[in-house]
């Protein structure tokens, strides 16, 4: 339009002028008609600048100006279209450097996610990490990841997690099933992706609610990925859903794919953590005993807790078993190391141990048959232990013990003095002559005895470890509880200074000579057994005055009912003995028992659940152990 007014102006009003691309629009006569080729900077044609109809006709300089002009609109020409490219190349360049930014902050998300879901090992962590990352990153409203789970006794079934969403907008429907929507993605065959779910034609197709159930979150988009394991199992799907259709794109399905294939490493990951924390758990208890022997005149206690995340076996262990001649070994052990090697020796030393109990023989002959066997089995490392023999005689218990390279055990009397006992000896399976020195004692009513291992002593090593004296000062504290508060304390104890990781295992066992007993009585657990029982506790009124005979009288009598109603056809047992400060009861029974619950005790709602609650509330201290019966204690303060 330009060059045609210039073109106005320098030659005429009448004229008409069309510029072309290479094409002639107009066919008249040379006298009439003017055109000038459009000839770019590298000779080829831009096209054609055409003049025509002008009054007088056209002069010399009309040429000449035309001859200019076309130059002037062939470099115009030129200029636009190079402008043009420029143009177009940096809008390429943009929206390039648009997607590699978005691909790159994909790609940086995807990556934040998969070390967040590798740095877990709980796999309901996962699950919930992997659909909220989804949704967070997609266009998604709300998502879920349904899940197999396989259980310890081998039975599959499935559990899911939500995001965007509460919980409680999906409990009141069933699982997914394999529905044509659903089949590829818990198949395993392909991602599901639909603009509008509700109008693809394999929805609504399956009974009993052919779509979405009544109350269902509203959903048009749909995205659904299978999570598959390198072993190509489906471990799973993601879901994702939007009540606007199509929301979600081929980028989305990319990023919940990555997020998928993330998923399904850490799945596999955590079955394996899982798996071999199991064995090494079922492992730990093989090698020690599934409960402690009930023995007439001793209350026996022991504590465990493995270091760490309880995926590798400890070398720790603990042990109490009859021997030949009447008497008890109480032995607590730690053999060098972890994992499979050292289950294999703590195996040995104890049952090496056992299989000499026939012969009754001394602690320190027991520990030289012991480093004899390690020696002759080359087991690597060393182990430690203390080993008592306790015989129990009319009105005491002759104590004899010997400590290989252990820390020493801490004697409690009753009087509530703790000192240790016993002399360092040389750790086994090193030397063929290992110093074993032995020492004994007499332990009257009341006093106590504890074994532990060094991962109570050294919790928190090596910013402090625990003297003899700070031990003994521990076990002081709690002796007159009984053998169950003093082991709860060390463990706890050693938890707290190791701000509950300890660095190495912790075992402790404790035995309290107990006073003999003024009231035992087994009967048949049957409705006559509370009549039974007053008889029974009767004589004890004169003893502990009529308040205190009566709290005891109500306690055992709830206590007796329990058993009655869980042990039908067996019996229960009642044992009461009395110390100058408490009143000690127990009650077992051949039933299933129960664990103790968390204290205290709520105030029951029901007509249920008042027997124990009122133990909690007048017993001093009370307990639940489990061995050849199930047993409940409390102590009364007198």
């Amino acid at each position: 339009e330009r060059i045609a007014r210039e073109l106005h102006d320098e030659i005429g009003q009448s004229l008409t002028v069309a510029l072309l691309s290479l094409k002639r629009v107009v066919d008249r006569a040379p006298a009439s008609l003017r055109e000038e080729v459009l000839v770019a900077r590298d000779g080829s044609n831009l096209g054609l600048l055409q003049l025509w109809d002008k009054d007088g006709g056209f002069t010399r300089n009309d040429e000449v100006i035309l001859a200019q002009l076309a130059q002037m609109a062939a470099n115009a020409i030129e200029t636009l279209e190079l402008l043009r490219r420029e143009r177009a190349a940096r809008q390429q360049a943009e929206e390039t450097g648009r997607r590699l930014l978005l691909e790159k902050q994909r790609a940086e998300a995807l990556h934040r996610v998969g070390q967040a879901i590798a740095g877990r090992l709980e796999l309901h962590e996962i699950v919930q990490l992997a659909t909220d990352a989804a949704r967070e990153l997609t266009p998604a409203a709300f998502g879920a990841f349904f899940y197999n789970v396989i259980s310890d006794a081998g039975e599959a079934y499935m559990l899911y997690t939500l995001s965007g969403v509460d919980r409680s907008a999906f409990e009141q429907f069933p699982m997914p099933r394999n529905t044509a929507i659903f089949a590829q993605t818990f198949n395993g065959e392909r991602i599901v992706r639909l603009d509008d779910v509700t109008a693809d034609p394999r929805y609504g197709l399956s009974p009993p609610y052919h779509g979405m159930p009544e109350g269902h979150l509203p959903v048009r988009s749909y995205l659904a990925v299978p999570v598959i394991t390198s072993e190509g199992e489906v471990a799973g799907g993601l879901f994702f859903g939007h009540p606007e259709p199509g929301m979600f794109s081929a980028e989305d399905e990319r990023m919940v794919a990555g997020i998928a294939a993330q998923s399904a490493i850490a799945i596999e990951n955590a079955r394996l953590y899982q798996e071999r924390t199991r064995t090494a758990q079922t492992l730990q208890r093989a090698l020690l005993p599934p409960h402690l022997p009930e023995v007439d005149g001793l209350e026996l206690a022991a504590t465990y807790r493995a270091a760490g995340e309880g995926n590798e076996v400890g070398g720790d262990f603990y042990d109490v078993f009859a021997q030949g001649d009447g008497s008890y070994a109480v032995v607590v052990g730690d053999v060098c190391g972890k994992g499979p090697q050292a289950a294999a020796v703590t195996a040995l030393a104890r049952y090496t141990l056992r299989a000499h109990a026939a012969a009754g023989l001394r602690p320190s002959y027991q520990l030289l048959r012991l480093n004899d066997a390690l020696l002759r089995q080359h087991a690597p490392g060393f182990v430690t232990a203390a080993l008592a023999r306790l015989e129990r005689r009319a009105n005491d218990v002759l104590l004899e013990l010997t400590t290989a390279g252990h820390p020493m055990p801490i004697l409690a009397r009753a009087d509530g003095t703790a000192t240790p006992i016993g002399d360092v000896g040389t750790p086994l399976g090193i030397i063929e002559r290992p110093e074993l020195p032995e020492v004994t004692a007499v332990l009257a009513p009341g006093d106590l005895v504890v074994f532990f291992t060094d991962g109570v002593s050294e919790a928190d090593a090596p910013r402090r470890i625990l003297t003899e004296a700070d031990l003994a000062a521990l076990v002081a504290e709690k002796a007159a509880e009984g053998p169950r508060a003093v082991v709860e304390h060390l463990a706890r104890t050693a938890v707290d200074n190791a701000e509950g990781n300890p660095r190495d295992d912790i075992a402790c066992l404790a035995v309290r000579v107990a006073a003999p007993a003024q009231v035992t009585a087994r009967f048949a657990a049957t409705p006559e057994a509370a009549s039974t029982l007053a008889d029974v506790l009767a004589p004890l009124t004169l003893q502990l005055g009529e308040r205190l005979a009566m709290d005891l009288r109500l306690l055992a009598t709830e206590l007796v009912a329990n058993a009655v109603r869980h042990t039908p056809g067996g019996t229960v047992a009642v044992a009461v003995r009395l110390t100058p400060t408490t009143v000690h009861l127990e009650v077992s029974d051949d039933g299933p028992g129960f664990e103790a619950p968390p204290r205290p005790l709520p105030t029951p709602e029901g007509p249920g659940g008042w027997g124990l609650y009122l133990v909690d509330q007048c017993a001093a201290r009370w307990g639940v152990e489990r061995g050849d019966r199930h047993r409940v204690w409390l102590e009364l303060e007198r």
